[in-house]
């Protein structure tokens, strides 16, 4: 038996422990504090189908490679996604300006003056805040980029995926997707009193109605002089403000530019409106009143790109049985090879292991030559890798994973695949045994109740369904299973992954997975992802391109004999393709140019 004190000692060292593990049972209350604290975050989560993203920062500051990667994802995530940039508005402005004044150019430079003059290209002097005229033509560009973008902003569309003409039972098998519009306003905003005027054009009440519109700001901060040498050398390069003048007068003309907006910026310091800092392009952001979606989608973008080099690799798995053929029967009982189903466990036959070694040899000439140029980069710009912060520790970092120094290699790889084993075993290698990290987001496309059968099987059992696949097979969804809009949802993370890294990348997927993710690197529209072809024993290499693009090249690694074995079998009717030990050659459906698969 425990006395009293003691069992109010235990009591209270089981409450002491209750306190750490779990805080405390009492039912949280509704205070006047925390009602206060949650109101704008409640401000801030409300659905809204218009968002404004209004880019702020001094010229050559990263602004329009942000814009095109904010673009380039949110159109790949299925909204409606524009960029304003005022920047074309000016020229514009300029140019019909300059027409007005009917002066006839004269001189030794006429010219290089006319060429300017014909695209409204402005040097520095115009960007001066003592400069009247200027502000009034500044001020009347984006004041029509403004105009027009909430013009844009404001158009109706009905929701894709409508179920009116659908057959109630098959509700279920449509997907619908309801498009935001976001319209990104890229310009210096360098002032408090420009941003206020940005801010109630796009959310007074007033002025919008009952449009309610979200406005972010997004600041693009540097101070890295290497980093600002690379950004002006790009956009003195492309730029049409700097066209008639040779690199280094337009390098002296930008540097101008930018001591004229230092002279009056103001930097983002209002703790009442929704903003994210970025730092030397990602390097740290600072992130003020962002929630909902705006802290699920944007801000996860924003920390992942990066302005390296390394390329990525996607590819599909290798075959896995000799043939991917078997005897059977046709509708009319004639003999004819029919494709085999393939079961999701399959590990790789005597084709898939082949590739799986020309696959390993090409990502180890793809490594080595991607170390041989950052070497030769780097032997000018030597990096202190031990920084002794929490980005190494206060251990000496290692430069690649053990398993990469053991392989005898001098390069690292990023190494992507789903679960299925033989997108598993395709990524397995001898010489080089890179980590691989297996997503379940990489998996195929999911055909719920459907499993197994082929197109031609599902038009004969289920023609109701099949209409509506061959109408749209984008959003058409296999009973208890996904379509292709869905895929965008779970391999959002993926593609934030695959960006974040400054070493190569090495996808190993299926199909449906392979086809989505190629619309985002081509920047395609992703409801055509279905017309996306992806061969196989093929890699598909995306490069980054300077301003935030890819370009893509595709690698045929295993020789035309090795995969001719499919047609030694006989002759056969080319369906429509679920697995991946048949040939790319597959039949589209409907007039829609599609090429589905899983």
């Amino acid at each position: 038996m425990f006395s009293k004190k003691e069992k109010d000692s235990t009591k209270e060292k089981d409450s002491t422990r209750d306190y750490y593990e779990k805080g405390s049972d009492q039912i949280a209350e509704v205070t006047a504090v925390q009602l206060k604290k949650l109101e704008q975050r409640r401000k801030l989560t409300r659905s809204s189908d218009r968002m404004v993203i209004c880019l702020v920062g001094l010229p050559g500051r990263g602004k329009s490679f942000i814009a095109r990667k904010l673009q380039s994802f949110f159109t790949w995530r299925g909204n409606e996604c524009k960029v304003f940039n005022v920047g074309k508005y000016r020229r514009q402005v300029q140019a019909d300006y300059v027409a007005a004044q009917n002066k006839q150019v004269s001189g030794k430079d006429a010219g290089k003056k006319k060429i300017r003059n014909d695209v409204g290209a402005c040097d520095a002097d115009f960007f001066d805040s003592k400069n009247p005229k200027a502000s009034e033509l500044r001020q009347k560009a984006a004041s029509l980029a403004l105009e027009e973008m909430l013009e844009w902003l404001d158009v109706d569309e009905e929701p894709e995926g409508g179920k009116d003409e659908i057959p109630v039972q098959l509700w279920a098998s449509k997907a619908s997707i309801k498009r935001s519009r976001i319209a990104i306003f890229d310009a210096t905003n360098s002032t408090r009193q420009r941003r206020q005027w940005v801010l109630e054009e796009c959310t007074s009440p007033e002025k919008r109605g009952s449009k309610i519109t979200g406005c972010v700001f997004v600041e693009s901060v540097c101070d890295d002089e290497e980093l600002l040498e690379e950004n002006f050398s790009f956009k003195v390069k492309n730029s049409p403000d700097f066209k008639g003048m040779t690199q280094k007068e337009a390098i002296a003309d930008l540097r101008k530019r930018c001591e004229k907006y230092e002279a009056q910026y103001e930097t983002i310091d209002d703790d009442s409106t929704s903003y994210i800092k970025v730092f030397n392009l990602s390097s740290k952001l600072l992130v003020n009143h962002i929630y909902g979606r705006m802290a699920k989608v944007i801000v996860p973008s924003l920390m992942s790109w990066n302005i390296g080099s390394r390329a990525i690799y996607l590819c599909r798995s290798g075959h896995t049985d000799k043939t991917g053929i078997v005897n059977g029967v046709d509708s009319n009982g004639s003999p004819r090879g029919v494709r085999r189903k393939i079961a999701r466990g399959e590990v790789l036959g005597p084709r898939g292991l082949h590739f799986r070694d020309c696959l390993e040899d090409f990502i180890a000439s793809e490594g080595n030559e991607f170390k041989r140029k950052k070497s030769s980069v780097m032997a000018f710009a030597p990096i202190n890798k031990d920084t002794g912060t929490s980005i190494s520790g206060v251990a000496i970092p290692p430069v690649m994973s053990t398993r990469s120094v053991s392989s005898g290699q001098g390069f690292s790889c990023h190494l992507m695949t789903s679960t299925m084993p033989r997108a598993v075993q395709t990524a397995t290698w001898d010489h080089l045994p890179f980590p691989i990290e297996e997503l379940p987001n990489l998996n195929p496309l999911d055909k719920g109740d459907f499993t197994g059968m082929e197109l031609e099987e599902i038009k004969e059992k289920h023609p109701s369904w099949y209409q509506m696949l061959e109408k749209d097979p984008f959003l058409t969804r296999f009973p208890g299973g996904e379509c292709y809009g869905d895929l965008i949802h779970r391999l959002e993370t993926c593609i934030i992954d695959m960006e974040q890294q400054v070493n190569m990348v090495v996808v190993v997927s299926h199909v449906s997975v392979i086809q989505v993710l190629m619309s985002y690197f081509r920047r395609t529209p992703i409801e055509q992802c279905t017309s996306n072809e992806v061969p196989m024993n093929t890699v598909i290499k995306f490069t980054p391109v300077s301003g935030g693009g890819w370009t893509e090249s595709q690698h045929r690694l295993c020789d035309e004999e090795i995969d001719s074995q499919d047609s030694e079998e006989g002759s056969y009717e080319q369906l429509p393709i679920w697995g991946d030990s048949a040939p790319s050659s597959a039949r589209n459906l409907g007039n829609n140019n599609s090429f589905f698969c899983c």
